[in-house]
């Protein structure tokens, strides 16, 4: 307790120091101002701060043998670290212990040093924050690290003390171990590595600090699902933090990818040997995790994965494990994959398309019912072995804009009562070397994992197929390599795709040849005839809010696309809104249509032809 009292002094004997220290500056200023000079001399400087600290502990009687090594900074520093652990703030910021110290601001880095040298003799550990990335190199990137105390710390406080804090809920105890693999994810000393093939794996423990969770968890009185996993399937340490590693990536709060088996056993091994037995005994089939089925292996197109099961996250979780919500799973979806999630509810008077690309999309939306699957099947088994349908759904929507791709896959999930996955092209293509070929990778393993998570086969829409599926050519340089790898990890998921997805391109023609056998369904959604455009508008005019004078013949007279005519009535809505008519007349239609038409032609030149050149099908 000696050092625990006297950290507890400093911290607090300084800040009343710091507040007596301001309040006679703020009476010397005021003389000051008063005098006739008018001049202000007065101002806390560094050496001020460092005079003041000094005296503190200086003043402050029995101080402990084991701080003498350390600076007057980092004294200071690790003072208020404690006390604001004591205070039960575990995820105390850099920053705000230099914000306790520092009061001139050029002065910033001494501090942020002494923060350094306490973490040298480890009486600290400084840890990145869940999800955020920072540039800047030690010492600036502490500012917004976690401060944990340290080994030498609890040595020094006595075992003892080590075992005086429990958890709260199940929550703080995944905390405590998210922010502890967060330390080995980021650790620079390999301290955390077994480098031993000798090692014993089932019965390894890590260093001091997990040991303390070990401890706080005997302490705690209230459920802790998680902890329990150890016992209850007679893990190792290394299973369950590799368990508890799923749950923080699935979830978004650790920023590491524990679903490769080869990501794993580097973050736990160090050589080849103890990465191959780290791996069997994690992962092989021997392995509790494997045997009690709370992880199951997924043979993806592109290599091997592991995954959490329901079993596996309701052991973890407990009762917590139950249906989610769709804002929940919405959340989840777009921070954990490159898709965006909705439940579209669509209506299929909503949806004009021509007859033929109509059908088309009822046979798909029947093939992919109960019903359709079964009499699909039995007709896979009367077809002979090697011509065999795929047992995904694959969709082209080709055509100029505004004519109803989107909304066809939108009618498309809504009709099936399935989640919608978005992705468009501008978040798979990248900058850096690798990254956009890594993309394409996690489209498909991401809807493979959502495929099993959910238990169903949501719709996967990929807007501006064109940039991502376009013809591979023999060009030499790094751009035209990357394109080409792209289409050829395209081409391969979708030889194994189990799921449905719609491709949309205004521009088929920019297509690689190679994908059109991969496509069960190449729907040409070309721009309405004169009947359709009549039937646009009165799915799209608020009927009961006509004026007498509105005449859809003559409105469907000009050649708009779908997109367009709604375009022109939300303007509408809005333009009479603002002079406060409660009705839509016919010249205001006209007047708007007229404008949309023109705009469009000093887009596509004095044809005004709606999208691009003909495209053959």
């Amino acid at each position: 307790m000696e050092l625990a009292n006297y950290l507890l002094t400093v911290a607090t004997r300084h800040a009343r120091a710091v507040d007596a220290h301001e309040e006679e500056m703020k009476e010397l200023r005021l003389r000051e101002k008063r005098s006739k000079s008018g001049r202000h001399n007065f101002s806390l400087t560094y050496d001020d701060e460092t005079a003041l600290l000094k005296g503190v502990i200086s003043w402050v009687r029995g101080k402990p043998a084991c701080l003498k090594k350390l600076s007057s900074p980092a004294i200071g520093s690790l003072a208020y670290i404690f006390q604001a652990k004591v205070a039960d703030d575990p995820n105390i910021e850099g920053y705000e212990i230099v914000d306790k110290l520092v009061y001139d601001p050029e002065k910033t880095i001494n501090y942020l040093n002494s923060l350094g040298e306490l973490k040298e003799q480890g009486w600290i550990r400084l840890i990145d924050i869940p999800g955020k990335s920072f540039t800047e190199q030690p010492p600036f990137c502490w500012l917004q690290s976690y401060i944990e105390l340290g080994d030498t710390f609890h040595k020094e406080m006595g075992a003892s003390q080590q075992s005086s804090r429990s958890f709260i809920s199940n929550d703080a105890y995944l905390d405590a171990a998210f922010l502890y693999l967060q330390a080995v994810i980021h650790d620079d000393t390999s301290i955390y590595h077994v480098n031993e093939p000798a090692t014993d794996l089932a019965t390894y423990q890590p260093e001091d600090w997990f040991r303390r969770i070990v401890m706080a968890v005997q302490c705690s009185t209230c459920s802790l699902p998680a902890a329990g996993t150890i016992e209850k399937y007679s893990l190792s340490v290394l299973q369950h933090l590799t368990l508890v590693g799923l749950l923080g990536t699935r979830d978004g709060d650790i920023q590491y990818d524990f679903t490769d088996p080869a990501n794993v056993s580097k973050l736990f091994a160090q050589g080849r040997v103890c990465r191959k037995q780290m791996e069997e005994h994690l992962f092989g089939e021997k392995s509790p995790l494997m045997r009690n089925r709370l992880l199951e292996s997924n043979h993806g197109s592109f290599g091997e994965t592991v995954q959490l099961t329901q079993l596996g996250i309701k052991s973890l979780l407990g009762k917590q494990c139950g249906k989610i919500t769709a804002k929940e799973q919405k959340r989840r979806v777009k921070k954990n994959t490159l898709f965006d999630f909705e439940e579209p509810k669509v209506k299929k008077d909503s949806v004009q398309l021509p007859v033929s690309a109509m059908e088309a999309i009822q046979s798909l939306i029947f093939s992919e019912s109960r019903e359709g699957r079964v009499i699909r099947k039995s007709w896979q088994l009367s077809l002979p072995a090697a011509c065999g349908s795929p047992t995904g759904s694959t969709v082209l929507l080709y055509g100029p804009p505004g004519t109803g791709k989107t909304l066809t896959a939108q009618y498309l999930a809504s009709e099936l009562s399935l989640p919608l996955l978005k992705i468009d092209a501008a978040r798979v293509l990248s900058c850096w070397v690798g990254e956009s070929e890594q993309n394409v990778r996690r489209i498909f393993d991401d809807y493979s994992m959502l495929q099993k998570e959910l238990g169903i086969a949501p719709v996967l829409l990929l807007n501006e197929a064109d940039q991502l599926l376009g013809a591979r050519d023999a060009g030499s340089n790094s751009v035209d390599r990357m394109n080409n790898n792209m289409q050829n990890l395209f081409l391969e998921g979708l030889e194994r795709f189990s799921g449905i997805l719609v491709a949309t391109t205004n521009r088929r023609d920019l297509l690689d040849e190679a994908f059109s056998r991969r496509f069960t369904y190449k729907l040409e959604l070309s721009a309405p005839d004169r009947n359709l455009r009549i039937e646009l508008w009165k799915s799209h005019l608020p009927l009961q809010r006509l004026a007498e004078d509105v005449d859809i013949g003559q409105l469907a007279d000009h050649s708009l696309s779908g997109g367009e005519i709604s375009l022109v009535i939300e303007r509408a809505v809005r333009l009479l809104s603002y002079r406060g008519i409660t009705t839509i007349d016919h010249k205001t239609l006209m007047d708007i249509a007229r404008e949309e038409l023109a705009s469009r032609m000093k887009r596509n030149g004095p044809s005004g032809k709606i999208g691009f050149g003909a495209v053959n099908s």
